[in-house]
């Protein structure tokens, strides 16, 4: 029976290939979109799945809730937790504690490298699967200043060459000893490093309990079932720190390496690349979209080919035909029309993998990504829920149909009681579809004004030049003197560079309220240089010659507790190293990071030796001819060095533009317009297939084309207009839930969701009009020879 509805299928989509072609090409489209989630979705669910006990390797993470009932939740802890739980419980076999502070620049001859890192000890090779292609994962990480570097890191800095015992000089200072290079690992994990160091090559911070974002503790207990002693164990620390700190509330719990990707949502403070859940089920809850929308398009080219096949329908039901086997026929099409819509929408993915056109630096379909056997499988579930989904409406609908109604007239079929089929599916494909649409543009807009941000410093004819901590101040000083240079200012990073931004815990003098900051050095010529403004006190003293102050945000003044930061200026700021600083002025709060975060408390300090990248502004008339005689200068000063450059606007462009991002959108927006139009054809075919004769009817009596194409017409105006008024107001408010997801919001009023309505009603009624004009324009011999 199987084969012969298959036959059937095959045969019915031979007959009309138009509307096959529409069926397959509609539901193809929507199909790419979620198979490319999948791939996400398998790609995510493979992290960390190569250590040695998945199964009993946990993460421990941090809540931390403030009196006033400001509440986070942190996948990292204070550093002194890992060891205080592997002496006080009895179930746990190891700890490792990974504290990702360490990075920088470091010089390798003539090369100058950034290094992401982090500081560990011995136990990590015994909690992860990672292992040394060369060097003692005993001794590897046992002795100050020793580091492990990964295998891209090591090709990176010493080619082919052995590295083992070759010495890394950061430019922030201290030197390294290379006593380890890992394998590549067999699967992805959260950990991504370029090198771990020696956990006893930074002092420890001994009491620094309220440090929540000081480092990330993972504890393999000796059987699964003993997380109970664990959790007991949290509750006791908890307890003691809520103790010492009247002024919050501290509670710790654990999570399975294998569930730390995708990350829980509303975890803050997680580390890697890794996706979160809240991304997991927005792409998932925006591909079935999609893919309903889709699946409505089938659902009204069914129901038109239906009318075709009424008499074969009505003929097998007056035959002895049961329900249940004309509905197993109608779903048995839709599932073989979505396995070849699932052919088409692997080609359409093929192409999108080999170009990349959605790829940046952050790669939405991974790079790593290989068709296995279990992306077969996957692909043909989805084939088969997509046919079920699609193909279920109209089975149900069309099945339970008497046979002298289907042999008559589908026109005035009604379902829900008084509720018109025809005009049913029309007002809810065209408002899904025209919903996408509004959001799509939301989320285009949001995107868009990110990427031209104002982050809040001057970015123009700005070169930034990696150097040496030491070698910046001698050569400030020469690229000062050379002409055509306005400005020369000194930093240790580059803002958005993730593996150059520090933190330090500060706290005020008599209060034990502490606030974690991200820090840069930067020397007094930086504000005025950058056009950074500040709302209280005053910059850096160029004669200061010992680091004495410190400069703070808006936001860092808040969380300290200040309304007006005109109240923290003179206040005395220790940081975690024990240092007492006095802030020096307030910042105007400025986008350092990534436009897509909020705002984060950041402090400027002021530490000779630690400036690891120039930034020179030119004049714009003469850039080449200055770029060329600043690298003269540096090669007379540092002829051992290789001088390197980027433009400051060129870099920030590359950072922010979301150019990958934008152009996924213009491939959603396409299909969202495809389908809406697709279905819109799909029934107005059904209009003119069952109105064919009166058309003929009323041409003969003498009715001009004119008149037949706006008597087609109008309820289908009237319906896209029904739609829009529906799909308007939900839209909008999608869009503007949406753009409060960022701290930035783009502009968007109501206009857009007006003007995404008047270009599917374009569209639509391009359409409606082709169609008509069409039907309007037949010989009405032919529709009435059998009358």
């Amino acid at each position: 029976m199987l084969f012969s509805y298959i036959r059937i299928v095959i045969r019915n989509l031979r007959r009309q290939p138009l509307l096959s072609f529409i069926h397959i090409f509609g539901l193809g489209l929507s199909m790419s979109a979620g198979l490319m989630v999948l791939i996400r979705l398998q790609d995510d669910l493979g992290y960390d799945r190569f250590h040695p006990h998945p199964e009993r390797t946990y993460r421990i993470t941090s809540d931390y809730t403030q009196r006033g009932g400001e509440h986070w939740r942190m996948a990292s802890t204070p550093l002194p937790l890992g060891p205080a739980l592997l002496s006080d419980t009895a179930g746990i076999e190891a700890v490792a504690t990974i504290n990702p502070s360490f990075g920088g620049t470091t010089t390798i001859g003539s090369k100058q490298l950034s290094l992401s890192g982090a500081y560990t000890g011995p136990s990590f090779f015994a909690v992860f699967g990672f292992t040394l292609s060369s060097g003692d994962p005993v001794t590897a990480l046992a002795q100050p200043h020793s580091i492990v570097l990964s295998q891209d890191a090591a090709t990176r800095f010493f080619g082919q060459a052995n590295p083992l015992g070759k010495v890394l000089t950061m430019t922030a200072g201290g030197s390294y000893i290379v006593t380890g290079v890992l394998k590549d690992p067999p699967g992805k994990s959260h950990l991504d490093f370029d090198a771990y160091v020696s956990e006893t090559s930074i002092p420890p911070h001994a009491g620094d309990w309220f440090a929540f974002n000081a480092a990330y503790t993972y504890v393999v207990m000796k059987r699964p079932a003993e997380t109970a002693a664990l959790y007991a164990d949290l509750a006791t620390v908890s307890t003691m720190l809520n103790r010492m700190n009247a002024e919050g509330k501290t509670a710790f719990h654990w999570q399975r390496i294998t569930a730390i990707t995708p990350a829980p949502i509303g975890l803050d403070n997680n580390i890697g690349r890794g996706t979160s859940w809240a991304k997991v089920f927005f792409e998932l809850g925006f591909a079935f979209l999609l893919l309903l929308a889709a699946c409505f398009n089938y659902t009204n080219l069914t129901v038109a080919r239906a009318l075709t096949r009424a008499k074969e329908v009505g003929l097998r039901k007056i035959a002895g035909a049961h329900r249940h086997q004309v509905f197993v026929q109608y779903v048995t099409e839709a599932v073989v029309t979505a396995l070849l819509a699932l052919g088409f929408a692997w080609i359409l993915l093929g192409f999108i993998i080999t170009y990349a056109p959605f790829n940046d630096g952050y790669e939405f379909i991974p790079s790593s990504f290989a068709y296995n056997a279990q992306m077969g499988w996957w692909s043909l579930a989805f084939a088969l829920g997509t046919g079920l989904l699609a193909g279920v409406s109209p089975a149900w609908i069309l099945s339970a149909f008497k046979p002298l109604r289907v042999l008559k007239n589908l026109s005035t079929a009604r379902i829900w009681g008084k509720v018109n089929l025809q005009k049913t599916l029309i007002v809810f494909q065209y408002t899904l579809s025209l919903v996408i649409l509004i959001f799509l543009t939301a989320f285009y807009r949001q995107f868009s004004y990110m990427s031209s941000l104002d982050p809040g410093f001057r970015r123009d004819n700005t070169l930034v030049i990696p150097v040496d901590g030491p070698d910046a101040s001698v050569l400030a000083q020469k690229i000062a003197s050379l002409s055509g240079v306005q400005t020369v200012a000194a930093l240790s990073g580059r803002f958005d560079d993730r593996s150059a931004e520090r933190t330090f815990t500060g706290w005020l003098a008599g209060k034990e309220q502490t606030v974690n900051l991200h820090y840069y050095d930067a020397d007094p010529a930086f504000l005025p240089a950058m056009h950074l403004d500040l709302v209280a006190g005053h910059n850096f003293l160029s004669e200061d010659t010992v680091e004495k102050f410190v400069l703070l945000n808006e936001k860092a003044v808040r969380a300290l507790g200040f309304a007006d930061p005109s109240k923290a200026v003179g206040q005395r700021l220790w940081v975690a190293d024990s240092t007492p600083l006095i802030i020096q002025g307030v910042l105007k709060d400025f986008t350092y990071q990534n436009a897509a975060q909020p705002i984060a408390p950041l402090a400027l300090r002021t530490r000779k030796g630690s400036y690891n990248y120039l930034y020179v502004r030119v004049d714009p008339v003469r850039r080449d001819a200055i770029t060329a005689r600043i690298a003269a200068a540096w090669g007379a000063l540092l002829p051992a060095k290789s001088f390197s450059y980027t433009w400051l606007d060129e870099y920030m462009e590359a950072a922010y533009a979301q150019k990958a991002t934008l152009s996924l959108l213009g491939y959603l927006a396409f299909m969202a317009a495809s389908i809406a139009t697709l279905g819109l054809l799909g029934l107005v075919m059904y209009t003119v297939e069952v109105r064919r004769k009166e058309i003929s009817i009323r041409k003969v009596i003498g009715a001009e084309k004119r008149e037949l194409v706006v008597l087609l017409s109008r309820g289908f105006v009237r319906l896209l207009v029904l739609s829009g008024l529906i799909a308007m107001p939900l839209g909008y408010t999608a869009g503007v839930f949406f753009r409060h997801l960022f701290p930035l919001q783009a502009p968007f009023g109501p206009g857009y969701a007006v003007a995404c309505f008047f270009l599917l009603l374009v569209l639509g009624l391009a359409t409606i009009g082709s169609q008509t004009y069409r039907a309007a324009g037949e010989n009405p011999a032919g529709n009435l020879r059998a009358e």
